[in-house]
């Protein structure tokens, strides 16, 4: 009930931001001019003339090199990080393979893991170059959506430099302080020491490693990064100590995702456009939380047999947040971010199921920006099939759908499902798993289709399990990440620049309103039975076998 008066005035917020005209009366608040103090010496120590409009091409590739060079300079502090200072304890030296991954994960907003925080980065790293790839990660994945609705609705497309700024002064750092004070409040601690030591009871001396872990865990969640400075994630005290601190968290992955959606509404001068999509997005989301926690409750039904009681499933899950608590965040893990408050690999499958379907879909919120497009592309395409299902001109918003829209819209949907299932297939191939029984060799695949799914997506959750840390996992998997985010991208940015020049049409009679009930419900239709038929072959050889094994 927080999320949503929270997003909508965040939502408000974030329009005057990027499309200061369409407020000319109050933009020029004090804490607009404040962002300005801040900005205006950036822009000008940057040389970047902010009053710039830029092509969909210059567009695309000013922030696809910025980031490129970003990823070039954490690239030599990872590589030379025992050697430089604020190294604390470590000595692990990163070799290629894992910092290539890492970069690619951290700057496509990804954030997977197959390293270990604790053992292989030093303070330097951990704290500081991680930060610096999710906070750019995110502003560009807001850009991304920023400059797709201004495209749409308004024929502009604006300047990159500009939005990937605003991005980070108006948003992401403003509310990364604000909920870095919350955490500590909570008990989260936020120290530059990098460990303490003390002695327990049984006169045993133990470390404790410690550092600015509540504002990591900010921009961790406010930026839908997911990664994690501790290798526990949000399982650990120090990142979520409480049952107030997860309910905390899941209010921070949802915030800017349902802001944008507000945003969306608001530059077609029609809420209801934004209260249809958050509604069918919302009701989707209760649905997968309601049904996670009925099995999760339920319990492992094979233990249950054995210890002859109708117990929770609890393995793998902290009993300082309790089902609900888990498996609400586990719902949210595969929509928006790829935190984790407990081990998914030990959910029910059916919980895994549904994991893959939101993966595949991307459209049930999905990642910073990118997930805002995703649902609009599916809006474009129920759209488009509506129209030729009722012979009517195709159109979306006012301006018409034709035939280089539907091409890139098509390539935005494929791009995910020809990289996911090609690497599945060869990793299958190459690396099969040769013993076990047959559960383990259905679980086995589907660790895999996971890991590349959750790559793909930008989203970073794992089963774990898989030996990910090796030569081959690390290239093949920062590949997948980095064409999967890019290509995506590119073809965003090219989609709503063409519209730009493409009139607004009048609303008519025979206008297709995509702001009722109706729409919301085709809409939901066409976004699961697309993702059904890509799909759901290989969705039934993994988690839906393994609940048909264990019965």
């Amino acid at each position: 009930m927080l999320v949503i008066p929270s997003a909508y005035y965040l939502g408000i917020f974030i329009a005057k931001t990027f499309n200061e005209e369409i407020f000319p009366d109050d933009i020029k608040s004090k804490a607009c001019l404040l962002f300005e103090s801040i900005e205006n010496p950036i822009y000008k120590l940057c040389g970047i003339n902010k009053s710039q409009e830029m092509t969909a091409k210059e567009y695309f590739f000013t922030i696809f090199y910025t980031n490129i060079l970003l990823c070039i300079f954490s690239f030599l502090v990872l590589y030379f990080q025992t050697s430089l200072p604020f190294k604390g304890n470590i000595n692990f030296q990163l070799d290629i393979p894992i910092i290539l991954h890492m970069l690619s994960s951290q700057i496509t907003n990804t954030c997977q893991t197959h390293h270990i925080p604790e053992q292989h980065l030093t303070p330097l790293s951990n704290y500081f170059i991680m930060p610096l790839l999710m906070f750019y990660s995110s502003a560009s994945g807001i850009a991304t959506g920023i400059v797709f609705m201004r495209a749409l609705i308004y024929g502009k497309i604006g300047n990159s430099y500009v939005d990937v700024i605003k991005a980070m002064t108006r948003i992401l750092f403003p509310l990364s302080i604000i909920s870095s004070i919350v955490f500590v409040s909570l008990g989260t601690p936020n120290t530059f020491t990098s460990s303490i030591t003390y002695e327990t009871l049984e006169k045993v001396k133990e470390t404790l490693l410690l550092g600015p872990i509540a504002s990591f865990e900010a921009i961790k969640l406010i930026g839908e990064n997911g990664l994690s400075c501790l290798n526990a994630n949000s399982a650990h005290p120090f990142e979520s100590p409480s049952y107030l601190s997860n309910f905390i968290q899941v209010f921070c992955i949802l915030l800017i995702p349902t802001s944008l959606l507000i945003v969306l509404g608001i530059y077609l001068k029609n809420i209801k456009q934004s209260i249809t999509i958050i509604s069918v997005l919302y009701i989707v989301l209760i649905f997968e939380i309601l049904l996670i926690s009925f099995f999760e409750l339920k319990g492992n039904v094979e233990i249950n047999n054995i210890i002859g009681l109708d117990a929770p499933n609890w393995i793998g899950k902290e009993t300082r947040f309790g089902i609900a608590g888990a498996s609400i965040f586990t719902a949210l893990v595969s929509n928006v971010s790829g935190s984790a408050n407990s081990s998914f690999d030990a959910f029910n499958p059916i919980a895994i199921a549904l994991a893959l379907f939101n993966l595949s879909n991307q459209s049930f919120f999905g990642v910073q920006g990118f997930g805002l497009v995703f649902t609009i592309n599916f809006i474009i395409y129920t759209a488009y099939l509506i129209g030729l299902m009722l012979g009517r001109t195709p159109e979306v918003f006012g301006k018409r759908i034709e035939k280089k829209e539907i091409i890139l819209s098509s390539i935005l949907i494929l791009i995910n499902p020809i990289l996911v299932l090609t690497s599945v297939a060869f990793t299958l191939i190459m690396f099969p798993e040769n013993g076990g029984s047959t559960f383990d060799h259905i679980h086995y695949y589907t660790r895999v289709f996971y890991e590349f799914a959750s790559g793909a997506a930008s989203n970073g959750s794992g089963l774990e399990g898989l030996d990910d840390n090796n030569a081959y996992w690390n290239l093949s998997l920062a590949i997948v990440m980095f064409v999967a985010r890019y290509a995506a991208m590119s073809s965003m940015i090219f989609l709503g620049a063409s519209f730009v020049n493409k009139p607004t049409m009048p609303s008519g009679v025979v206008t297709l309103k995509t702001d009722n009930f109706l729409f919301g419900t085709v809409f939901l239709f066409f976004s699961i039975i697309s993702t059904v038929l890509t799909y759901f072959p290989f969705i039934i050889l993994g988690p839906i076998s393994e609940i048909l094994a264990k019965n």
